[in-house]
This record gives C-alpha cells, structure tokens and sequence, in this order.
C-alpha cells in the first residue's frame, strides 16, 4: 500500500508500527502482526539488509516503509496508530558505537513516536535490552566500573527507558518497558552477546570452549518464538501499562554452565580452556535484581533452553558450512516427532479416506502392481476415487466447513455484544475480523451444496440460512463503523482523571476537548453503523424458523436474540454521541444545577428540597463544584431584598406564601424548574444561566451507602450508612411551621461528599453504580433535562425528565405536596384505582379513586398528619362529573400545563384512612385528536400511560377497563381479560404503558 493511503485504512484493521524494524527480531514481530490481520509500517533506514526483509514481509501482508528522513512527515499524515514497537534494544545492539549526532538523533526519533502514538491513544511498547541494563546496573553497583562513556549504547538505552518513564508520568500513556533476553534461535547466525557468540562459535568450530575468567557471568536467554509471543502479549494486555517488564526464561544461566552444556550435545568441541580475562572492565559482583518477570502477566516459555541451544548449534553449523550428526545425541531423541510411539485409530472419515486411496498405496510396490493388474478394478477404483473426492468437496466438506464457521460466529457474536456494552475496541475488533473471515467461509460453503437444497426442494431452508448469513453480514459492517465511530468515546470513558480529588488536595487539570471533537467528527459513522445494524436486524427477525433444519432452529432463535441485544445495546449511541460533546463543554463551560430531595415530604418534582448544587464541566472536564444548604440561598437573596413572582396555581394552594428558591419545585415539570431555578441562581451570583437540572432523592443516597456500606461525613462521630442515614436526618430537624427557614447543614455535607466520592471516580467505574443509577432513573428517584435539544429529546423518550407530556392525557395524573413540616409520606400507604369505561366509540367514562392511609401512631415528628395539597391533572376536554373526598369540599379547577386541573386539600390524620373520588367524561369532538380513542379503517386502538409521581413510592395500581360486548379485542398484552372487560393489578415503581386494540 503506498504510504499516502494509510489515512484510508479500514477502521478494522489495525494499524502497528515498528520503528528500528530492519532486523530479524523485527521481521519476526512484522510477520506475526501481518498474519494477525494487521497493517505494518516499518520505520528504519534503507539498507541491504532491512530491505531484504522488507521484501520479504511484502510477501506476507499490508506492510508500509518509512524512512527516519520521512519519520515526522509520516507522523503528521497518518489518521491512526493503534500499536507501536519501539525497537530501542535492537538498534543499540546493532551499533556498537554512538556520536552526539547519531544520539540527539534518536532522542528525537522517541520523541516523535511517544507523543504520535499516545495522540491516537495506542498502546507501546519500548524493547530494550536486558543484557545491556544488566551491564549497566554492574557497572552503577561498582565503583571500578561505575562510570560510562557519553553516547554508548549503555547511555542511550539508560536515555530511552528514562524518557519513557517520564513520558508515562507526565501524559498517562499505555506504555510499558520490555527488557528482551538474549535472542537464540535458527536463525539467527550471530548471537547479539560476544561472550555467548564465542562459546558458540568454539563448540561448533574448535576442538575446545576458551573462556576468560571463571566463566561466571550471568545471561538471561529467550528463544525467538517466545519473544515475539511475550513482546505481543505483554503489549496486548492492559495490565502492563506502566510496568518494567524482563522478556527472558526465569532461570539465569552462567557462562560455565552453557559451555558444559553444549559438551552434553556432541558438538565439535571436547573441553574447556579457561584463559586470563583481557578487559579490565571486570564485574566484582555481579548484583543485578531483574524487572518483574514477563510470567506474572500471563506469559508462558513454550520452547525449553535444551531445544534454543539446538536450533542455535544447527545455525551456526550452517553459518561454519559444517554438518552437525544430531542422530549421534541422545538429549536430541526427546526432541523428535513422536509418530514411531504413538497408537493412532482412524475415524469413520479417516477409514473412509484410507480405503479409497489403497490403490495408490501399492504404488510403492511396482512388481505387485503389475502381477495384480486388473483393468476393471482399475476403472472401479477411479470411478470410487472420483465420486468420493466430488461428494467430499460439493457435500462433507461444505458442511463441516458451515457448521464449525457459524459455531465459530455465534461464539464471537457473543464476545462482540459484550465488547460494545464494555467499549473495548480491541476485543470488538478481534470478534469482527474472526466472524467477517467465518462468515466468508460460511457463505463460500452454502453457495456449493445449494444442489442439495435444489435436489431436496429445500429452496426456502436455503433462502432463510442466507438471509442468516446475509444477515450477519451487514452485522458486521456495522461492527467495523461502530470500532471508528465509537472508539473516541471508548477511550475518553477508558483515560478519563477527575479533576475533583476524593480526600485528597490534589486535582487533575487535564482536560479531554480532543477526545470530544473526535466524538462529534465520528457521528456519521457511528450513525452508518447503526443503520447496517438495524438492517441486519430486520434480515435475522425476517427468518421463518419453520423453514430452518429442527436442529439449528434453537440455535437460530438465541442467534435472533442475541442480533436484537446488540441492536438494542447500540441504538441510543447514536443519539448519546450527537449531544454528548455538547453537554461536556467542548466548545464552552457547561453548568448543571443539582437539587437534593428529601421524598419522605414529598412536592413536585419528588420532595422537600435541602441542598442545591453547581457543577462546571469544560472540556470533559469538572471545573468547578459548589455545594450550600437551601436556605442560605433564601437567606441571601432575603437579605437583597429579592423576590419573585409567584406562580398563580401556587397562589391558590398556598395564599400569600412567597415563591422561595427552596419551592423552586412547585411545577411537576422539570423543564419549567429549570427555567425558574435559573433566575434564582443569576440573582444568587452563581452563573447567568444553567444548562441542564438534575434532582436526586434521598432513596437514591440511602443506595448509593448501601453500595459503599457507608460514607465519612464532617462532623459526624460515625460512619454515616443506609441505616443510620434517616436517623440523622430526623436529629438535625425538630417542628417548624412550613414558612420558616430550617438548616440542612448534614444534608449539605453528605450531599457534597457523596457528588465528590461520584464525580472523583473514574468513568470506567460508574460500573459499579450503574445499576443504581439505571434504577433510580427509571423509578425516578433521580431525574435530568437539559438545555440542549437533541439530549432533552433523548431523557423525554427515556421518561427521565419527569415531564408530563401529553401522552399522559389518557389517564389521570396525581401530583402531591406534603405541608405538614414532617416526614408522613414515610408512613402512608396509597392505592388508586382507575376504572375506565367506553361506552362507546365516542364516549369513555372515567372515576379514578386515591385512598391514603396512614399509620403514623403519633403527631410527633417525624409522623403526624398528612397534610397534603393535591392536584389531579385531567384532560383539558374532560367533562368533570363529580369530586368527593378533598376537605370541606372545596377546590379549584383551572387549566395548566395544557390539562385540566383539580387542586385541593386532601389531608388524611394518623391512624385514619382518606379517599378521594374524581368522575369526568370524555367525547370524541369534531377532530378527534385529543380523544383517547384512536379509530382507524379497522380497528379501534388506545394506548394507557400511567404516570408516577417521582419520589413516591410503589404505590398499589389497580386498572379496569370496560368496553361494549359487541367489540373484539385482538390485543391486551400484559392485562388480564375476562368477558368485555380487562385488568390489571401493579405496583406503580415507575410509568407504565399498556396498549388496546380491538377489531371494529
């Protein structure tokens, strides 16, 4: 591929670059990559030498050739770097000898590669020499030798693993330290350690091993294979990152005892000459303590020492032109295929097999040939040999190569819909290529035994597996869009450090706006990928089973599953990545108002409110975190003389009570509090405007202590847990009239401890909590909207917002707001029956019923009574028949929020139970819009949503719905039908939706 392509390369394809790659470790490195599927840029100068193995890696795969000259260049164009190998121990092995040029050279080399390839986020890997740390660390520990010349190999190397360590300090980049053995293997014909080369060199071409000295210097070898598998497996694993790593076989070996070793295994030489030692750079004591051996990530040596000094003896006889008598050791025979020991059966294949290919057996013998030739048996044979050969390529080997392709993909499938919940692209990646390379087979395989469908009519059984296929197919280009698209938002989540520090001073500046761009520049794949997704969807569902063999059709139907969870799973990304740069301020500083509410003094939006928070995200980053008690914020705008206007529904519940930040949350629908809470913010000095409001109760605090069996708070003696956590909410409150202005100053400590113990936390462990967070936002413990369109759109179909859309215009609403200055909704047990009756197309009745008990025992806080101003949001056109139950039979009826609304008092005294009883009517007008009935040419359709108050609890639902005998009902799913009538008993933890249709 010509290096001005690499911007175009597929997003499946990885792309691993390999810098000093012009030697044989890095042709070896090169040519395992290319086999894997990846793209290889060899970075290096052109010589004789590393072009030979650069043509000889074209042969292999997609491989690239950068010179040094072009280094910075290429860095600037490429589009993507998933894996680079810096070859460092290779190159100052290589060259004995350094100026300051050749060295300010390769600073500069490391320079650029560290900081391209952490751009992009790729994982490093910087190969060093073990031999030559082990040299310098003897050289350090003594004083003879404790100096090094500038610009050696020694210093150089010292250089790269020290800039590197910097580098990871300073940046957080996935970079790890190799320090690779010494190299022994077949082919390689000069061992890169001179004391190891003579040994080798002797025993293959002398009559006796000379070493200098006593011969006890320490190696640490590893054969080839195994460094290339260790530099990949070390590089692939995340547990790496940051470490200094030894590559090498656990054992140290002596100089002496590899030369006795070879004397084992008959070589050239008979003895050993021990002789003076000519360097006057003599180790002492050689004190050497190894990095962390490669064994502790998951390594494992394959190739044992006794079969690394074979394969090097034969190479350097072969160097020597000399022939080495193998047969003649014994240490060999161990080492050889064991074929002549084995018992091996054949299977009813194999007998098969052997039994048409015995003919060509007797070929080995000419003269039973001839004696036994019979021309019949001859065109027998070959009639048999034909057939069986064609039935082998057009049947049994199509269908094992189908049924061991689609186990493979169904496997896979399974490892890609966990890799896209997980965002871990290099798995997602890998399950992508192994099933678009199965699916290939698969499809290759089907086209060839089509015959036997044809023969068997079978078309239809043909036709629904290539749909599968097909299928899948699209499945997987999606998978490809979704690794590019997805992958910004897989590493801002994986890299992400908060700046607010959790019990510590220090904070993190770091901030991620490139991550968030690359977010907001990856739509339209991300947006592609989706829709190849929802086409492979609709192919898979689209499968008639019946017409699939009974066998597969299990399998068939967990594959239809498993295509809709993963459907399911990347549908709303495309919407998070459209408004998700936006909300974490990549162009402007993002504010978010957070108000903690108490539900056991339950309002609108889901309680009492105690504390109020600002958080500012810029640049994916929090910037700034402010959190204060309520009434401080009443108290100082008090004091400035500021008020607002108060809303008129308020004015008629609560008189001449003045709209207060702490009543912020009169309205039910979020957006409207946010719109007001913004004014009391700009008033307070905190910011001109918010962009989105988030409300959390203290259900959702008493999970989040459960999760973490309990939090520190200041001023408290103990550990503050979902036991004790209403304890302490009840000592800091004693009786007060609604009016006065009451601290929450341990709800302002737990709430500020609590937003820094979530917000200092690292995004990849919101897993943690994630299930309490999916919870509490569905029971609407917690709710959210926002500013930005598309993410308000988003939480609305998400019914996170806790707006009452007019959806909810099917059934009634209730709203309450507990006035009592206690905490009775704790106490009170509430069941609402709604009983619907369409009398016919053009008219529905209904009388919806609220019972409250209440088993406070005392008024003493925190029981008493349930005072409680009550609204009941009907629909705007709804006829009202009649109201029974609110005190003194007194209320209002007024239209707000597009509905028609009841307010009232409804207060329900310890130990007594109260019920309210609302009746209306509805009529289908001249449009026909509004009325709940849809009618269509032939069917009657109606759709039900219960809406839940946020903050209350699960109160008893009970639903029935009558409808005239002469209807049909076709569809009632999830309710229980009994003649012309239809029910349903629930609990109402969170909205509900259940749909009608009836045949007209």
């Amino acid at each position: 591929m010509d290096n001005t392509n690499l911007t175009k390369i597929k997003g499946q394809t990885p792309i691993s670059i390999i810098v000093h790659g012009g030697n044989y470790t890095s042709f070896l490195l090169a040519k395992t990559l290319l086999e894997q599927g990846s793209h290889v840029v060899i970075i290096d100068k052109y010589t004789n030498s590393s072009k030979q193995y650069f043509t000889d890696l074209k042969k292999t795969g997609k491989v690239s050739f950068i010179d040094f000259k072009g280094l910075k260049s290429f860095y600037e164009k490429i589009a993507r770097i998933d894996y680079l190998y810096y070859m460092l121990g290779q190159k100052v092995e290589d060259n004995g000898h350094f100026d300051s040029k050749d060295f300010l050279a390769e600073t500069d080399y490391l320079n650029s590669s560290l900081t391209a390839a952490n751009k992009y986020k790729a994982k490093i890997s910087l190969v060093t020499s073990m031999r030559l740390n082990r040299e310098l660390a003897n050289r350090v520990n003594n004083e003879v030798t404790g100096k090094t010349k500038p610009y050696s190999p020694l210093e150089l190397q010292r250089y790269g693993e020290n800039f590197a360590a910097e580098f990871v300090d300073k940046t957080k980049a996935n970079l790890r330290i190799i320090r690779l053995g010494t190299l022994l293997g077949k082919r390689i014909n000069n061992i890169t350690d001179n004391i190891l080369d003579k040994l080798f060199t002797d025993s293959t071409q002398k009559h006796q091993i000379e070493i200098e000295g006593e011969g006890l210097e320490l190696h640490n070898l590893i054969h080839e294979s195994d460094a290339i598998y260790g530099i990949l497996k070390l590089t692939f694993t995340d547990d790496t990152k940051g470490e200094v790593i030894s590559l090498c076989n656990r054992n140290d070996y002596s100089t002496l005892s590899l030369a006795y070793k070879l004397l084992e295994l008959d070589v050239e030489a008979r003895a050993i000459k021990f002789v003076e030692k000519q360097s006057t750079d003599t180790v002492l004591q050689d004190l050497y303590v190894p990095a962390p051996n490669a064994e502790q990530f998951g390594w494992k040596q394959n190739v044992s020492l006794e079969e690394s000094i074979i394969e090097q003896i034969q190479a350097y006889y072969e160097k020597s032109d000399k022939k080495w008598d193998a047969d003649k050791v014994n240490n060999i025979k161990k080492y050889k295929a064991q074929d002549n020991i084995a018992t091996t059966s054949k299977t009813k294949l194999g007998r098969f097999v052997y039994n048409i290919t015995a003919p060509f057996r007797k070929l080995g013998n000419p003269k039973d040939v001839i004696s036994t030739l019979n021309y019949t048996t001859i065109l027998r044979n070959i009639t048999i040999t034909s057939l069986s050969l064609l039935v082998i390529y057009f049947l049994i080997a199509p269908i094992i190569g189908i049924t061991l392709g689609s186990a493979l993909i169904y496997k896979d499938s399974k490892t890609l819909r966990d890799s896209l919940e997980e965002l871990n692209f290099d798995k997602l990646q890998q399950s992508t290529s192994n099933i678009s390379s199965n699916i290939s087979r698969v499809e290759n395989n089907l086209n060839r035994i089509y015959w036997v469908f044809k023969l068997t009519n079978g078309v239809n059984e043909y036709r629904n597996i290539n749909q599968i296929v097909e299928g899948t197919g699209y499945a997987m280009d999606s998978a490809q869009d979704l690794v590019v698209g997805l992958r910004p938002l897989g590493e801002y989540i994986k890299d992400f450090e908060p700046a607010v520090g959790f019990g510590e001073e220090k904070q993190n500046s770091r901030e991620y706006t490139e991550y968030l761009k690359a977010i907001d520049d990856n739509q339209y794949s991300v947006k592609e990928g989706i829709y190849k997704m929802s086409l492979a969807q609709n192919l898979i569902d689209s499968v008639d089973t019946k017409d699939i063999p009974k066998f597969l059709q299990e399998y068939v139907l967990q594959y239809k599953d498993l295509i809709n969870d993963v459907n399911t799973t990347v549908k709303p990304l495309e919407k998070v990545t459209q408004f998700l740069p936006d909300l974490l301020g990549v162009n402007e500083r993002k504010r978010y108002l957070i108000l903690t509410q108490n539900e056991g003094e339950i309002r609108s939006t889901g309680g009492w409110i105690s504390t109020y928070a600002i958080v500012a995200i810029e640049g994916g980053q929090i910037r700034e975190m402010f959190v204060d008690d309520i009434y401080n914020g009443d108290g100082a705008l008090k004091l400035q003389g500021v008020t607002h206007k108060t809303p008129n529904s308020m004015i008629r519940a609560l008189a001449d009570v003045p709209y207060t930040f702490s009543l912020v949350n009169w309205d039910p629908n979020l957006d409207n509090v946010m719109l007001s809470a913004e004014q009391f913010i700009y008033d307070l000095g905190k910011g001109n405007e918010i962009d989105g409001l988030i409300t959390m109760d203290t259900l959702f605090l008493e999970k989040l202590l459960d999760k973490w069996e309990g939090i520190e708070v200041p001023g408290e003696t103990e550990l503050i847990t979902s036991s004790n956590l209403y304890t302490k909410i009840f000592e800091m409150q004693t009786e007060f009239i609604p009016t006065s202005t009451r601290k929450s100053i341990f709800l302002t400590d737990l709430t500020n401890e609590i937003l820094t113990k979530v917000l200092s936390s690292k995004l990849v462990d919101y897993r943690d909590i994630g299930d309490i967070l999916e919870e509490s936002l569905t029971e609407k413990h917690i709710q959210v909207t926002f500013k930005n369109s598309t993410a308000k759109s988003y939480t609305d179909s998400m019914g996170w917002d806790g707006n009452i859309d007019s959806k909810y215009q099917n059934t009634p609403v209730n709203i309450d707001w507990n006035w009592g200055a206690n905490k009775a909704n704790l106490y009170i047990k509430k069941n609402h029956t709604l009983d619907i009756d369409i009398k016919d197309e053009n008219t529905i009745d209904y009388k919806y019923q609220i019972a409250i008990q209440n088993d406070s025992t005392s008024n003493e806080f925190p029981q008493g009574e349930y005072v409680n101003y009550v609204r009941v949001l009907l629909p705007s056109s709804a006829n009202i028949m009649s109201i029974k139950g609110l005190k003194d039979n007194k209320y209002d009826v007024y239209n707000e929020y597009g509905y028609k609304v009841v307010g009232g008092w409804f207060n329900t005294p310890i130990k007594e139970t109260s019920t309210l009883e609302i009746s209306y009517r509805i009529l289908r007008d001249e449009s026909g819009l509004s009325f709940p009935l849809v009618k269509t040419d032939t069917h009657f359709d109606m759709d039900i949503n219960i809406y839940k108050q946020p903050g209350s609890k699960k109160d008893a639902y009970n639903l029935s719905l009558k409808f005239p005998e002469t209807w049909e009902i076709e569809e009632s799913e999830g309710m229980t039908r009994i003649e012309n009538n239809v029910n349903r008993r629930l609990e109402l933890s969170s909205d509900q939706y259940f749909n009608l249709s009836w045949k007209r």
